[in-house]
């Protein structure tokens, strides 16, 4: 299909494997530069780029002596049941059209996701809608979807994909493009500090507006972790409480008493899904926990950005050197392994032992391998000043 109707842009909506479920068979090669054979076409992946929330793939397709290159989009963090946050749509969006407009005289864009109806509808009403909007400054969510459904069956599946149309369109209406190219960076500065002589606010005070009215509310039902009673002392504040989608949970056993929860949410990187995790100091109940989570997480770095005096709300969570080996609960020992001191920033790197206390592992032979990571304290950004 893609080679009869000299289509170069493929969309893909869905991972491969979703909750142990295929989902899309791969009809790529997975390695580079060698080529797989698909009926009578020969198929090279030349290249990969990871994204946070997708893949770019240029893909060799040759037939007989005749060779085309196309490229595959590949978005990777649409949950099956829910919708992604409509921010990481428009910028792979953005991608697309920047593919789009490279080959514009060629064969039509193919856009797919698993049954090629919720995803696919949901996707193609945003992408004809913002177009509508560049180009007649109006939308039409209803009158496209109908269109939609009278060409293929089941296009916007659900009640929640309709919303999310509306909801995307209503931030990109808000934001607009919010990327410029690194050269433009100083003429930024400056635009953005120059007040609105109206409004009496600078740039950076409207766009932190429009990021804070654009955020999303959370329910108590969407932190029913955090607000549990047994969890509920483990937060500094219960109003800021991470939604149970994105928050990392506790595997290591350490007493019926302890749970999974732990104040942290998982942060995308540029390049890597769910790349950091981003936590509180940690409280004298919550030690244990904290070194739990970067055992069961395998996090090889800690970044802790102030240096607050030690005291019983900001207690001390890591051996020093006068103290070199410390225990933190039933399970987890850290041993301090090395020191350096710098002008303004502190390194430790410790080795993190774990002792196997449940008895479904201790009968089942399981030994906990030691952990090395390193932590990095910045110590010129003080409690109660805004920026270092």
């Amino acid at each position: 299909m893609v080679w009869e109707q000299d289509s170069y842009v493929i969309v893909m909506l869905t991972k491969v494997f979703d909750f142990i479920r295929v989902m899309c068979v791969q009809y790529w090669p997975t390695d580079l530069d060698k080529p797989e054979e698909y009926g009578n076409l020969e198929i090279t992946l030349l290249a990969e780029e990871q994204l946070a929330n997708f893949f770019i793939r240029t893909v060799k397709i040759r037939k007989g002596e005749e060779e085309r290159e196309i490229v595959q989009l590949h978005y990777t963090n649409w949950p099956s049941h829910t919708c992604p946050f409509p921010s990481a749509l428009l910028e792979f969006r953005r991608r697309v059209q920047v593919y789009m407009m490279r080959y514009p005289s060629t064969g039509p864009v193919v856009v797919h996701c698993s049954d090629g109806c919720g995803r696919t509808g949901t996707y193609l009403c945003i992408e004809a809608n913002l177009g509508l909007a560049e180009e007649d400054f109006v939308y039409d969510v209803f009158g496209y979807a109908k269109k939609l459904r009278a060409a293929r069956r089941g296009m916007i599946e659900t009640v929640e994909h309709y919303k999310f149309i509306y909801e995307t369109l209503e931030e990109a209406m808000i934001c607009g493009s919010t990327w410029f190219p690194v050269n433009a960076l100083s003429q930024q500065l400056k635009y953005k500090s120059m007040k609105n002589p109206i409004t009496r606010m600078n740039e950076y005070q409207r766009e932190y507006q429009k990021i804070c009215k654009n955020s999303s509310k959370l329910s108590i039902g969407d932190c029913a972790g955090g607000h549990r009673p047994e969890n509920r002392d483990k937060n500094r504040d219960v109003s800021i409480v991470p939604p149970d989608n994105f928050r990392p949970y506790l595997t290591s056993f350490q007493s019926n008493d302890n749970t999974d929860y732990i104040n942290a949410v998982f942060v995308d990187g540029y390049t890597r899904s769910k790349e950091y995790i981003a936590t509180e100091w940690p409280l004298q109940r919550t030690i244990q926990d904290f070194w739990s989570l970067v055992y069961d997480h395998e996090c090889n770095t800690i970044v802790v950005l102030c240096n607050p005096p030690p005291s019983n709300t900001y207690p001390p969570f890591w051996p020093t050197e006068r103290d070199k080996r410390k225990k933190y609960g039933p399970v987890f020992t850290v041993e301090l392994v090395s020191s350096n001191h710098y002008s303004n920033i502190k390194t430790w790197i410790f080795k993190v032992l774990k002792r196997v206390v449940s008895l479904t592992e201790l009968m089942a032979g399981v030994k906990a391998e030691p952990k090395t990571t390193q932590l990095f304290q910045i110590t010129c950004w003080p409690l109660g000043h805004k920026v270092p």
